[in-house]
């Protein structure tokens, strides 16, 4: 009575499961599901493949670098918990079933058992059931296929054992959804979900229509817990040609992260020479993890780098450190320099020769930390251990110009009215024997600052207030040996505004009182000049700033437009202080700009208070669409009219006659240049951005400056950009004290030649000096499981000495990385920030299939 009963139940049972269909989400794929026939296209699959791949979606619109994509089958439960999976009952499809007096079930024809989320198709299948006819093993032959979330495995024959949730099968291939890979294998035992042990493994991330590269491997052991992948005696094969043996390879197999070695990093520069770099990767815990790369460089020697990072529930932040013992080129560039001398020994650029070692040195630490929702603290602190670190070991123009090191540390407060900072501040100044002559910064020891915003007084008032201390340090001259003078800086600005906003327009009146003090020691150069000890300054600040906002729609081609006129006047009034008696700490003038039209205070700092009776008058359209209100244009033009002449210089005008007409040759006019600046994005492709200012006295241009971007696709992009400025406010002529010219120009793209192929290219030309500045060309391939990119890159050393002489002298390197996707590279790393730097929207999608 027993197998009769048996087949009662299961007739039942598998005309339940079988009225359920699985279906997908509509959209997901593009051609059915367990699908045994294979896919027609116009590629042809490798010979030797066996299975189907019924699970590749060919799509060839080029979103897709492999050609398509798998489509993995819905699991039964999505997102369902795994108590909940636990519990579920095996079911049981077939078309046809046969039982015997031990309680074995034999089911043929189309087989398909599912538990929870896990399930086995095939042709043919045997039920094993215990003495509590409980089942203990599946056997499945013919064309067997294993589905889990994420896997899929597909053989010939297989063997589940149910208690232990073991599963073996034969004549293998495998598929890991989430790091799109697939291989094959002579039998795969899978243990739960958790891993794979492969036996004569083949692996790779390419498309089933290819192999580009393949990893083969006696016995491999994937461990989807840790999401790492072990091979052992691995041979690496491109286009089937062997690459390299590995008796031991450890690779990813997802994206968390793992300890061990990375691939390393090559690269070849003029100042050093072949570099290769050895990268360990340890993965302390999911928030601290170091990385240590031994490094060789063939001119100088053996380095070695290390980085420390870590994530806490309040704080993060990193430490960098490099060391090279004994740095060959530098020993020998100083042997030379010592017995050619180019500046006295008193100068410092000899002088840091002469102190330092061979061995080269660098720290840096990197802290943000939240204490609590008032409180956050910040450290940033740079330091090298000699003068010409960066100019030796930089590998661009803009690493190599570092003279100036920040090493701050701050306290912050901040709630809904107050703001309060507490900083320490220093740089450590460099002078490079090839470098820029440059002038070390004071130190904040300490700054202290308190700022409050109550937006909301009584009447409509708004009342603000900052106030300031700050002790200033610094060394002597190195050049000179000279004293600076020194101090602490005490300063105070309370506001009162009464502002009227409305859709309309708006009135900003508002008065401020400017309060200055000083507490110096002076030096002896400024004593001799009769400069007090205790300066101050009391300055009333009185501006008022309106506007009114006009608008109208238009229709432009067709499309629905609103265009705003905006007039706005701002009158700024203050007093004239003889300030010549004050030291300056840390206070530039930026040049005239557009900026300075609204701005109550032409000097950066508070050191200088410019004196102003003026008045702005400027004018703001804007095309916006008409339906989402996405800004296409913005164009903006004003212009100072002033009521009498500025007095308040940098410098001491009294003991320099020729500050005035040097710092301020047009301070007795009484109109500024004309200033404009636009914006333009005419759609998602196109965006520039210009600026302009004209002299109307001289009737020439000021300063203008363009920059054009066009990108039609992530993929495409090009950059030109343009700049001149008639007197540079960062540069000086040193004998004429006059400002010099910056004309520069600038161009950058990444552009596809081919779907697979991209050139990328920048070129930064000096025209001032006839020169270049910067040269980077490159080459990038991205294929569907490789990429790869080459850059060469030749940039302008900051050398005052020889540029003075005509001579400018230039690095060079070339640096290359080449990605096995989803396994591992080989190459440079540094590569891709250098590119993203140079190339302005940039994307590198090495990660992509």
């Amino acid at each position: 009575m027993k197998p009769i009963l048996y087949r009662i139940l299961f007739i039942v049972t598998s005309f339940i499961v079988s009225t359920q269909v699985l279906t997908q989400p509509p959209g997901v794929c593009t051609k059915p599901l367990l699908d045994t026939k294979p896919i027609h296209n116009s590629k042809s699959l490798p010979a030797q493949s066996h299975p189907s791949f019924d699970d590749w979606v060919v799509c060839e619109d080029g979103n897709f670098l492999c050609g398509g994509y798998y489509c993995e089958v819905p699991p039964p439960f999505p997102n369902a918990p795994p108590e909940f999976l636990q519990q579920q009952p095996l079911t049981v499809t077939s078309g046809k079933a046969e039982f015997n007096d031990l309680g074995n079930t034999t089911l043929l024809g189309n087989v398909h058992l599912i538990q929870g989320n896990r399930q086995l198709l095939a042709d043919k299948a045997i039920i094993h059931r215990g003495a509590q006819k409980k089942i203990e093993t599946i056997e499945a032959c013919g064309h067997v296929r294993l589905l889990e979330p994420g896997l899929r495995l597909e053989g010939t024959r297989a063997e589940v054992s149910v208690p232990n949730d073991v599963k073996t099968i034969e004549n293998a291939e495998f598929r890991l959804y989430n790091q799109h890979a697939r291989g094959t294998s002579s039998s795969i035992t899978a243990f739960s979900d958790s891993r794979l042990f492969i036996h004569n493994l083949t692996y790779t991330t390419c498309s089933p229509f290819q192999n580009t590269w393949e990893l083969r491997a006696n016995l491999a052991d994937l461990n989807r817990v840790t999401g790492r992948g072990e091979a052992h005696h691995a041979k690496m094969y491109i286009k089937g040609l062997p690459l390299f043996y590995l008796p031991y390879a450890s690779f990813p197999i997802d994206d968390r992260r793992q300890t061990g070695f990375l691939f390393p990093n090559v690269g070849v520069t003029k100042k050093s020479g072949f570099e290769m770099s050895f990268p360990f990767y340890w993965n302390i815990a999911p928030n601290y993890d170091a990385t240590i790369t031994p490094r060789v460089l063939s001119r100088r020697g053996g380095e070695m780098q290390g980085q420390f990072r870590y994530l806490l529930a309040n704080s993060e932040g990193e430490f960098r450190g490099a060391y090279l013992l004994d740095d060959h080129a530098y020993r020998d560039f100083r042997k030379n320099k010592f017995a050619f001398p180019q500046f006295p020994a008193s100068d410092p650029r000899t002088r840091a020769l002469r102190r330092g070692d061979n061995s080269r040195k660098l720290f840096f630490a990197r802290n943000s930390t939240n204490f609590d929702r008032h409180w956050s603290g910040n450290l940033n602190f740079l330091t090298v251990g000699d003068d010409n670190y960066f100019m030796d070991l930089g590998d661009t123009l803009r690493t190599a110009g570092s003279t100036q090191l920040l090493q701050q540390a701050s306290l912050n407060y901040q709630d809904d009215y107050w703001k309060g900072t507490g900083r320490v501040q220093a740089y450590q100044t460099l002078y490079p024997y090839q470098g820029p002559v440059t002038t070390e910064p004071y130190r904040q020891l300490p700054h202290l600052s308190l700022a409050n915003d109550y937006p909301d007084l009584p009447c409509g008032f708004e009342w603000t207030m900052y106030t300031e201390y700050t002790n200033f340090t610094r060394h002597r001259d190195p050049f000179t040996l000279a004293a600076s003078t020194q101090g602490n800086r005490y300063y105070l600005r309370p506001g009162l505004s009464y502002p009227l906003i409305r859709p309309w327009g708006f009135f900003k009146p508002r008065v401020q009182m400017d309060l200055l003090a000083y507490s110096l020691r002076l030096n002896p150069t400024d004593i001799r000049n009769g400069l007090p000890k205790s300066p101050t300054r009391h300055l009333p600040i009185v501006d008022v700033d309106m506007g009114l906002i006009f608008e109208r729609p238009l229709d432009i081609c067709g499309n629905n437009v609103v265009q705003t006129l905006e007039p706005r006047a701002y009158y700024l009034y203050v007093p004239f202080q003889d300030q010549n008696k004050f030291p300056n700490f840390d206070t530039t003038y930026p040049g005239f700009d557009f900026n300075q039209l609204y701005r109550e205070n032409r000097f950066s700092g508070f050191d200088r208070l410019g004196d102003a009776n003026q008045i702005t008058l400027g004018v703001t359209s804007r095309f916006l669409s008409g339906i989402t209100g996405t800004e296409r244009i913005n164009v903006n033009v004003g212009q100072i009219y002033y009521f009498r002449d500025r007095k308040v210089t940098l410098a001491n005008a009294f003991l320099n006659p020729n500050v005035l007409n040097q710092e301020m040759p047009d301070r007795k006019k009484r109109l500024s240049p004309i200033a404009g600046f636009g914006r333009l994005r005419l759609n998602d492709g196109w965006f520039a951005v210009s600026a302009v200012e004209w002299d109307v006295y001289r009737n020439e241009v000021d300063k203008s400056g363009v920059w054009l971007q066009y990108q039609p696709c992530d993929a495409n992009v090009i950059n030109l950009g343009y700049q001149f400025l008639r007197r540079n406010p960062v540069k000086v002529d040193p004998i004429t004290g006059i400002n010099e010219k910056l004309y520069q120009t600038d161009a950058s793209f990444a552009w596809k030649l081919t779907e697979e192929f991209r050139l990328l290219g920048r070129w930064n030309y000096d025209i001032q000096n006839n020169r270049t500045n910067e040269v980077l060309a490159g080459l990038e391939h991205q294929g569907c499981c490789t990429a790869f990119r080459l850059a060469w890159i030749h940039f302008l050393l900051p050398n005052a000495g020889q540029l003075a002489a005509g001579r400018p002298e230039y690095n060079n390197g070339i640096f290359f990385q080449f990605v096995f996707k989803g396994f591992a590279g080989v190459g440079n790393t540094g590569i891709k920030s250098t590119l993203s730097r140079s190339i302005p929207g940039y994307q590198w999608r090495g990660s992509d299939f």
